[in-house]
């Protein structure tokens, strides 16, 4: 019995001693993408826009619909993994992911599906406290109380009817051109304009960049 736990101690040494000297490693270039992947996902997509048909017409049950779609996208998944392998024995044996999953030890497919995913949550976790070091919370508190403040004000005409206006005369402009063209751009006229005896633009009329640049002109 003690030879036995001697050998058996022995082996796995050697184990820590190989794995450690081939350096096998996890890396983003080594997730490879098999050439089915894409009409696969396609398919899938395809049978869940049926699904949505028949849903919207009434043909299926809304639980009956989340349970077809989960079957979908469970199959797609399941098949994925079973192209993995020969996927990987033709295009790149020696392939950290193929070996890991399939060399005959304590690990699989689905066990690097969940280190991928725990790649992919620890984005949100490390963003959730980089915003609270720079205090992002701060600003969209603000934005928060923003739209409270307006949410009562609501418009029901597109005239109001006012006869009050800014007056605003291109020659006796104090700011630079270009900050007096952003000024006025999206400002609504509040009585008709003349050039002339001719009516170059209309009362409640949207202001553009055309119109400004006659204003300028004139």
């Amino acid at each position: 019995m003690a030879y036995t736990s001697h050998i058996l101690d022995q082996v796995k040494t050697m184990g820590f001693q190989q794995a450690t000297s081939t350096s096998i490693s996890l890396g983003i270039d080594d997730l490879l993408t098999i050439p089915s992947k894409g009409w696969l996902v396609q398919d899938a997509e395809q049978q869940s826009l049926i699904l949505e048909k028949h849903h919207h017409f009434g043909n299926v049950h809304a639980v009956e619909k989340l349970r077809q779609s989960i079957e979908i996208w469970y199959a797609t998944s399941e098949y994925l993994q079973q192209e993995m392998n020969p996927n990987f024995r033709m295009t790149d044996p020696f392939n950290p992911v193929h070996i890991m999953s399939f060399s005959g030890a304590r690990g699989n497919a689905s066990q690097v599906h969940q280190l991928v995913e725990y790649i992919i949550s620890c984005y949100g976790a490390q963003k959730g406290v980089v915003d609270t070091t720079v205090r992002t919370s701060d600003v969209g508190y603000l934005t928060r109380r923003l739209v409270e403040v307006v949410q009562h004000i609501v418009i029901h005409r597109t005239d109001c009817g006012t006869t009050q206006g800014i007056y605003v005369s291109p020659q006796k402009r104090t700011l630079p051109e270009r900050i007096f063209i952003q000024t006025l751009i999206g400002c609504v006229l509040a009585d008709d304009k003349y050039m002339g005896t001719r009516c170059i633009a209309i009362r409640n009329q949207d202001i553009g960049l055309g119109l400004v640049y006659q204003f300028i002109a004139f």
